[in-house]
This record gives C-alpha cells, structure tokens and sequence, in this order.
C-alpha cells in the first residue's frame, strides 16, 4: 500500500541491519490508513463526527501522532 515509504524502510534495513515498524492502522480508533500526500512516511485517515471532519495522522513507522506544521508562521 506505501510503496515509497516501504522501499525506504528496506534500504535502512539493508543498511543497518534493524526491522523498522510499519504501522498501516490509527493508534486512536485503528482504522486502516493511507499515506498523506507529499510525504509517504506519514499515514492519515479522515474521520466524519458530530463536530465536523478531523483527520488522524501517524508516524509510519513509530505509530506515534503527528500534527502538520502550519503554513504561515505569524511572527510579531
């Protein structure tokens, strides 16, 4: 399913000689994951509730959560 994220987890694999995890469902309602566009290493699934749409993001690799950095950085 992450063809990128998966062939560079096989390069660090070869070359370290370590087994990288490759967490494909949400740590927070384990739903199946797609990687986010731009940056194949970051899994995400879009989830529908009373207070509108959110979206679950997650290392590939750790699981952990993981926010997108915001585009404009308001400086004073």
């Amino acid at each position: 399913m992450n063809q990128k994220g998966n062939e560079f987890f096989s390069k660090v694999e070869k070359k370290y000689g370590v087994k990288l995890g490759r967490i494909e469902k949400c740590p927070v309602c384990k739903q199946q994951g797609t990687p986010m566009k731009g940056n194949p290493l970051v899994m995400e699934h879009k989830v529908d509730n009373a207070k509108g749409v959110v979206y679950h993001r997650w290392s590939y690799s750790t699981g952990r959560r993981v926010e997108i950095q915001a585009e404009d950085t308001n400086v004073l």
